[in-house]
């Protein structure tokens, strides 16, 4: 199970993003000397000039790319050209543009607006780096800095939530022993109902349990039953007919107890047995 996630960005907000962060910087270099640094300013701050837009335009597609790449492993497969149709969106439709990708349908829907701002935010960084790289190198490390922390904060918010409760429970997952031998089947006893109970001695059960089969049906086969020796209960019988599995033989062997009792969950019908049996080797 997936769905799908769009991140709706917008161009002229990146570039004017990038714009408004180097006119701050060159403002704060030309307010110190501006005599000095009128120039430097000047050449610092990204402006409308056809080789600034051109380079601003450049680097903007390789940010997208750059983030499009992060996303490899969730971009839809059928989707070809995805970045050139990504930036021919934004000419088109006054900036903006999408990044569509496929997620697990336990994605953690909180995180879509976020993930938008921080993808949007990186694209900024990066491209803040790619314009003072050839500049100022020593700030364009600090773009890249904030790139990659965006980029962490990205991966983190492609979270899944918690996988949905089951409603089976672990009581369910039992192992049953069924015996294949094909020996004389033999009636250990025919037990009645007597005050809310089955109840057989153990010593009747000696030759079922040194045989090491041991069947248990009742004949209101909707009943499931506990198994105690009267006082400790051994294990459950949740349908019949029911063949005790090893671990179910070896409780009823250490009893101490005179009695191994049955005790039905709920009333069974009037008149219901109990059968015990065992199979013999032929």
């Amino acid at each position: 199970m997936s769905k799908t996630l769009t991140l709706n960005l917008n161009k002229k907000l990146i570039i004017e993003s990038v714009k408004a962060d180097t006119y701050i910087t060159g403002a704060i270099d030309k307010s110190a000397d501006g005599v000095k640094n009128a120039a430097l300013a000047y050449n610092e701050q990204a402006g409308d000039d056809l080789y600034h837009e051109r380079k601003l335009v450049r680097t903007l597609g390789e940010a997208v790319g750059a983030l499009e790449a992060q996303f490899a492993e969730f971009i839809d497969t059928s989707v070809e050209n995805g970045l050139s149709d990504t930036l021919a969106q934004a000419d088109t439709h006054d900036g903006a543009f999408t990044i569509t990708i496929v997620v697990s349908d336990r994605y953690n829907n909180g995180l879509a607006y976020p993930l938008a701002q921080l993808s949007q935010g990186y694209i900024i960084n990066k491209m803040l780096y790619y314009w003072w790289q050839s500049i100022r190198p020593a700030l364009a490390k600090d773009y890249l800095a904030f790139s990659a922390e965006s980029l962490t904060n990205i991966r983190m918010s492609l979270a899944k939530t918690a996988p949905a409760v089951s409603s089976a429970n672990y009581e369910d997952v039992t192992g049953d022993v069924t015996n294949n031998n094909t020996g004389t089947v033999i009636t250990v006893a025919s037990i009645a109902l007597a005050n809310g109970k089955y109840t057989i001695a153990k010593a009747s059960l000696a030759s079922a349990l040194a045989a090491n089969n041991m069947t248990v049906e009742c004949s209101d086969p909707s009943v499931a039953m506990v198994v105690s020796d009267g006082t400790t209960d051994l294990f459950n019988i949740g349908y019949t007919p029911y063949n005790l599995t090893i671990s179910d033989i070896n409780k009823l062997l250490q009893v101490t107890e005179t009695n191994v009792v049955f005790t039905p969950a709920a009333a069974p019908a009037s008149g219901a047995v109990l059968v015990i049996t065992y199979r013999a080797a032929s």
